[in-house]
């Protein structure tokens, strides 16, 4: 049953990131795109965190990805205010 309530944790983290990814992405929101990289880090770290090899360790480059994507945006944001 843990497993069970992890599983459901871990793909619904994973939901959320992807829905948080498109509402980022689509309306230039940059809190929705730190959350969606906040939220794809823990399975992410999981997967990494296996023993699987060197390609299993670029699942990281996912939420540092969005993450940065989202403060270029913020940088981007300010200099037109």
């Amino acid at each position: 049953m843990d497993f069970l309530l992890v599983g459901f944790l871990l793909w619904g983290l994973l939901i959320a990131a992807v829905i948080l990814l498109v509402v980022g992405l689509w309306k230039n929101e940059w809190k929705a795109l730190l959350w969606s990289g906040l939220s794809f880090l823990p399975p992410m770290l999981l997967i990494a965190a296996g023993d699987g090899g060197f390609l299993f360790k670029l699942a990281l480059l996912v939420p540092v990805a969005v993450m940065a994507g989202a403060f270029w945006m913020k940088n981007r944001m300010m200099y037109f205010m």
